[in-house]
């Protein structure tokens, strides 16, 4: 009744899902046959296999000779091994630098300068020959040759040949070792050599210390132990020669301390007022120095001179201090001065002023009584002197008298209250006023203004004795003087110009450039001109009627005309230095209107020989506006369209 109730749909799904009722007519299934095992041959089994895997399982054996040989290769495989060890190990090697051996025989102390003999021998302990034996020997510093002490001795390298095995080589070394005391010195001998059968090179080194006992020179300085600030002062160096031998190149050098000065020296110095070439010293012999100079600073500070002797290597052209033997040092201290004195040129305060010609220097000195007693009577004369002082130029000031016949000025100095006397610590001041020459009236050379300050007084607890002397000297060094002019031509010069005038927007105008330089005094060194071309303006080349070193970066559009020395007549005794070059203008539109400039940043300098300082000159720059050229027109210099 179900079954029929149902409709198709309802029981096509039934028949779908159900394990039972669905059967698919392809579906012919029938049961498995029990598997059968087929039925394998035996032929393969036979008596001849079995017999073959029986012997297979059974493991050879092994015969006694074979055992003989495995025994007797390891036994000799561990002998080598040993032998191996103890050759290279145990030092029997043939080859081992261990059995090469270098022996030196010498002191262990010399004095510096004394010949040093030492006996080196060389053994050669292998069981075989050493081949192209070497023998080097590198010295220390401070080495020479004995036959001649002027030669250093750096390195030598001896061609020994063959050492035999067993054998020795004997050589003796001769050097002179200089140096300070207790200095220890070494000596590296090194052989080279190679045996027979090999390409390799072996080595052996050894280094024999010695040190340096006794100087063979002495050194001594003498100075007075406190000097007063700012007054000279003698220094005496002594060098004596202690040695049996000759020491030659002998030099002594001094290190001053801050705030000293040098005055003059006896011998004149080689080189920067510090260096002294002695020459030779025979023994015995004594050399002396003798330098003055003044030291300036704070009461009761200490300032230390140091001085070195020792000798050169001989060159004339760079005098120097290659090896150093001894040195000494040498304290003074700083006294106040009884009368303290300062001067200042233009505000400022050094003992060498530079100034230009003709210049005014204002001068102001100011003076105080440092004694524990009033100091009666002071007295302050000034004197001046050099070919570069203007006498009509000289004033003094308040209370001052100024006599132009000796150019000398005096004061008669007084307190406050106008008392001829300057209480403990009490001072003031007075001034002075001078030039020099105009530099064209001024000759070749230095061209120096000494003024020499002397102040004096009369301590209360002193009356009757001599009265305290103040002594100070000042320099005032005149400059160069350089006259650099520059210009710019177009219808004079050495170059044929072209182009318009006005010049035109796109248009290419030619000109001439011309430098020129002269100079009135004192020599200058490393001089040049330096220009920078503006802008639309280009480089066409220097002028060839001149042997002026000129030189043009396209880079930085710069011009260099190096000078070199210029010299103090250069424009007056000797014809003016000039350069010149050309230069093109082709104007943009935004220059219309406008006088371009041709050439900016022009500057001369150069080092004063005399003072040291460096003295520029600016020219202003040029433009299209040619002043100097008699051709030119008002208006010839705007830019036109």
């Amino acid at each position: 009744m179900e079954e029929k109730g149902k409709g198709k749909i309802e029981r096509l799904d039934d028949t779908l899902y159900s394990r039972t009722r669905y059967r698919n007519p392809l579906d012919k299934r029938s049961p498995v046959k029990e598997f059968e095992s087929p039925d394998v041959g035996d032929k393969w089994q036979t008596p001849e296999l079995d017999e073959m895997l029986k012997h297979e399982r059974i493991p050879p054996k092994i015969g006694f000779f074979m055992k003989k040989i495995f025994i007797f290769a390891l036994l000799f495989f561990i002998a080598t091994i040993g032998v191996a060890v103890f050759v290279f190990l145990g030092g029997a090697n043939f080859i081992s630098s261990k059995n090469v051996d270098i022996g030196v025989l010498g002191p262990t102390t010399i004095s510096a300068g004394e010949v040093l003999e030492l006996g080196v021998t060389i053994s050669n302990t292998n069981n075989a020959d050493l081949e192209f034996a070497n023998l080097s020997i590198q010295y220390p510093q401070g080495s020479r040759n004995p036959d001649n002490t002027i030669e250093s001795l750096t390195y030598t390298k001896d061609n020994l040949g063959v050492i035999g095995s067993g054998a020795e080589y004997v050589r003796n070394v001769r050097m002179v070792l200089l140096g300070p005391s207790g200095e220890i010195k070494e000596i590296k001998l090194s052989v080279e050599y190679k045996v027979k059968g090999s390409n390799a090179t072996f080595y052996k080194d050894k280094i024999f210390e010695i040190t340096i006992g006794n100087a063979p020179i002495t050194l001594a300085v003498e100075s007075p132990p406190s000097t007063t600030s700012g007054e000279s002062f003698a220094t005496v160096v002594s060098i004596t020669l202690n040695s049996t031998d000759v020491l030659k190149n002998v030099v002594l050098k001094a290190e001053y301390p801050y705030g000293y000065s040098v005055i003059d020296a006896t011998p004149r110095a080689a080189a920067d007022n510090n260096l002294w070439i002695l020459g030779d010293l025979s023994p015995g012999d004594k050399k002396t120095v003798s330098i003055r100079g003044k030291l300036i600073g704070e009461n009761m500070e200490e300032r230390t001179f140091r001085f070195y002797a020792g000798v050169s290597d001989g060159s004339s052209t760079s005098p120097n201090l290659k090896v150093l033997i001894v040195s000494q040092s040498d304290t003074v201290v700083i006294d106040r001065p009884s009368i303290g004195l300062d001067v200042l040129f233009n505000g400022e305060n050094t003992s060498t002023y530079i100034a230009p010609a003709t210049r005014p220097i204002s001068t102001y000195v100011k003076y105080q009584n440092n004694l524990a007693d009033r100091l009666l009577n002071p007295h302050l004369e000034v004197s001046l002197s050099g070919v570069a002082l203007d006498k009509l130029s000289v004033t003094a000031g308040s209370n001052g008298l100024y006599d132009s016949g000796s150019s000398k000025l005096v004061w008669n100095l007084t307190n406050t209250l106008g008392l001829p006397e300057l209480a403990p610590g009490e001072g003031g001041q007075v001034t002075l006023r001078f030039s020099s020459l105009p530099s064209l009236s001024l000759s070749a050379g230095t061209h120096d203004i000494t003024l020499n300050f002397s102040i004096t007084g009369i301590p209360v607890g002193a009356v009757g004795r001599s009265p305290v002397v103040v002594n100070e000297t000042r320099t005032v060094r005149i400059s160069s003087q350089v006259n650099f002019s520059s210009k710019i031509l177009r219808s004079l010069g050495p170059f044929a110009n072209h182009g318009p005038i006005p010049p035109k927007v796109g248009e290419e105008t030619t000109y001439a450039v011309i430098f020129s330089v002269g100079n009135t005094q004192g020599d200058l060194t490393d001089a040049k001109v330096t220009a920078r071309l503006g802008q639309s303006v280009n480089w066409l080349g220097a002028s060839s009627f001149t042997s002026e070193d000129i030189s043009y970066d396209s880079s930085a559009n710069t011009i260099t005309w190096n000078m070199g020395m210029l010299s103090s007549d250069t424009g007056f005794s000797s014809a003016t230095r000039e350069m010149a070059f050309q230069i093109s203008l082709k104007p943009s539109l935004g220059q219309i209107g406008t006088a371009p400039s041709l050439v900016t940043s022009i500057v001369f300098s150069g080092r004063d020989t005399l003072t040291g300082n460096t003295v520029t000159v600016n020219s202003p720059p040029l433009t299209t506006r040619l002043t100097s050229d008699p051709a030119f027109i008002q208006g010839d210099d705007i830019v036109v369209k």
